[in-house]
């Protein structure tokens, strides 16, 4: 889990408790108007955060660079200092400044772009 989402995990919990403490102080229908509130809003939040996700700059580029060496041995072993996708990737990609890649024994070596 990388640090934004364990950030968003830990500020929804927190929201939760929160909601939760406010909810055990109110009565059942003050907290019926609350959270009927609450989740209106947060339905709105989670709408504008999924069209904010499709609208991103995000151009699927990828960019490679300044790899180690890598050898492969024997006859179905691949060695690869750049990089390796099963699909074209979109957007655009760049490799450079990669390092040697050697194969022996019937392996593969690559130090660019290979497509699978």
């Amino acid at each position: 889990m990388s640090g934004r989402q364990r950030l968003v995990a830990g500020l929804t919990g927190l929201a939760v408790s929160a909601l939760a403490g406010v909810f055990c102080f109110l009565s059942w229908d003050r907290a019926n108007q609350v959270a009927g509130i609450v989740s209106a809003l947060v339905g709105v939040v989670a709408l504008g955060a999924g069209v904010l996700a499709l609208m991103s700059d995000r151009d699927g580029s990828v960019r490679i660079s300044n790899t180690g060496p890598a050898t492969a041995v024997g006859a179905d072993s691949h060695a690869n200092t750049g990089l390796t996708a099963q699909e074209i990737v979109h957007g655009g990609m760049e490799v450079d400044g990669t390092a040697e890649a050697r194969a022996e024994d019937g392996g593969r070596a690559n130090t660019g772009y290979d497509q699978l």
